[in-house]
């Protein structure tokens, strides 16, 4: 008998007929008939999409969308830039669908993001609503869903129009080079300083060539806007902020503008915020701010990444195990300096060989007394930690990759405020018995971990921190590499 007739024959027979089959058989098996061959199946056709005729109206409004691209940072379309009557009805849905993919999702393509930038837009297709409202004579109202629904990315969009204008108009001179600036100081810097201070906040008077109080005031209001301690000093940080192009401050609106466009179309009313760049972390209930506190964030080349997730769980007083990029770097070679290191310091190795790792008792451990995990391919949580001088200073690009916290217990008793059986006493009463145990949250919290470097108040006043990963500029580039690749294409079209 065939082999595989055989195994087929064993799995169709009833019970006491496997076992006859299994017995020396003294007359024929009659073979049970095999079915018929499945027939190939056709392939899938997806029909191709047939453009609409537009009506006058109907393409009258298209132009006006496809102007709206620059003020809302994308290029405009190359297929755009012929005279009105040279626009066929396919080029003008072509480039209107085009623009909408990236205004709704944004322009990178899956292969220009960074590893690090774990933050992705949805896959978007314009087309189904293009076509739905083209039909029902509602494009002005499908224009209307396509840009992030964010007052963020409102103000920003506003700051590009103010920024592009001073940009044409020629920037901003550089204030030269030289010694601190102080209350009393006096010269042509200063004079320089008024001028250049003069561009973005209107309440600086231009006239004067003395460092006085109101300008000492001016300089603080600048350093707040660029995250930089807001001491009325024009030192090196300070010059430097004040001395970037405005072409480039250009750039860091439109990377901004971009990141906007990677979050979902409605952000959970409950979430932990966390600004990488500004090392601050916000918690929002029903949508609205409730409380704020300074974070540690990574030091460049240890970046904290982009992300979303929940946290779902809170351990109090937990071990922390090492990293095998940290112990291979830091820890080992102390270790191999001074003999006894890393037990003076907690640590204990757990396994042989190379499969050997280390781990901190919760004692002494760098994770502090709370830790907030969430899931991540990063490997990256919240955490507590000994060390508190770090949130002192301005600039709080420390850590490894994780995002140390100032206050996080007070985080913990948020999240876990509706839990009946950890209060705020049962959590106190847990940390100070110092076992380790696991809170989980019978509702897990939504955790943003984003990167603002740009962002404007609702007066039109324009926060610009540093660049400390270079994302700015790497995504800015990104984008015109791009929209390079995009001109090529429409070419060949």
């Amino acid at each position: 008998m065939n082999r595989r007739l055989f195994r087929r024959l064993l799995i169709t027979l009833p019970a006491p007929a496997l076992v006859a089959a299994q017995a020396p058989q003294s007359v024929p098996v009659v073979q049970p008939a095999l079915p018929a061959p499945l027939a190939p199946q056709p392939p899938v056709v997806v029909p191709p999409r047939v453009m609409p005729q537009l009506s006058d109206e109907q393409r009258s409004q298209l132009r006006a969308f496809l102007d709206t691209a620059a003020s809302n940072g994308v290029a405009p379309s190359e297929t755009t830039s012929a005279a009105p009557e040279r626009q066929d009805n396919t080029t003008l849905i072509t480039a209107a669908l085009d623009y909408a993919r990236a205004l709704h999702s944004g322009r990178l393509a899956p292969g220009d993001f960074q590893n690090n930038w774990g933050l992705r837009p949805v896959a978007y297709d314009p087309w189904p609503g293009f076509s739905d409202a083209v039909a029902q004579d509602r494009l002005r109202e499908w224009f209307a869903t396509l840009p992030p629904p964010y007052a963020g990315y409102d103000t920003l969009k506003k700051a590009l129009a103010t920024y592009r204008a001073i940009d044409k108009a020629g920037g901003w001179s550089q204030v030269p080079d030289g010694p601190s600036l102080g209350l009393g100081a006096t010269g042509d810097r200063v004079t320089a300083l008024r001028e250049r201070l003069a561009i973005e906040d209107s309440d600086v008077s231009k006239v004067g060539d003395k460092l006085d109080d109101a300008l000492a005031a001016a300089v603080q209001r600048a350093q707040k806007r660029y995250g930089l301690e807001p001491n009325g000093i024009v030192g090196k940080d300070t010059l430097a902020a004040l001395n970037v192009p405005a072409h480039d401050r250009v750039r860091q609106i439109e990377a901004n503008m971009e990141r906007w466009r990677w979050l979902p179309a409605e952000l959970p009313e409950h979430r932990v915020q966390v600004n990488i760049a500004a090392a601050v972390l916000t918690v929002f209930d029903a949508d609205k701010p409730v409380t704020s506190m300074r974070a540690v964030t990574g030091r460049p080349g240890d970046e904290t990444p982009m992300l979303s997730s929940q946290i779902h769980s809170i351990v109090f007083n937990p071990p922390w195990n090492v990293p095998s990029s940290i112990a291979t770097k830091e820890l080992w070679p102390k270790e191999r300096a001074h003999k006894g290191y890393l037990r003076a310091h907690g640590f204990k190795v757990i396994g042989t060989g190379p499969n050997a790792r280390l781990q901190q008792s919760p004692k002494k451990s760098a994770l502090g007394k709370v830790k907030f995990d969430f899931d991540n391919p990063y490997g990256v949580y919240l955490h507590d930690t000994p060390t508190q001088g770090t949130f002192d200073r301005y600039s709080r690009l420390a850590s490894h990759g994780c995002v140390r916290l100032a206050h996080p217990v007070d985080l913990a008793k948020l999240a876990l405020k509706d839990d009946a059986e950890w209060t705020p006493e049962a959590i106190d009463a847990a940390l100070q018995k110092g076992d380790t145990v696991r809170a989980r949250l019978n509702d897990p919290i939504a955790v943003f971990l984003l990167y603002w470097t740009a962002y404007a108040s609702a007066d039109g006043r324009v926060s610009f921190l540093g660049d400390p990963y270079g994302w700015d500029a790497t995504l800015a580039d990104r984008i015109e590499a791009g929209a390079n690749r995009a001109k090529q294409l429409v070419a060949t079209r």
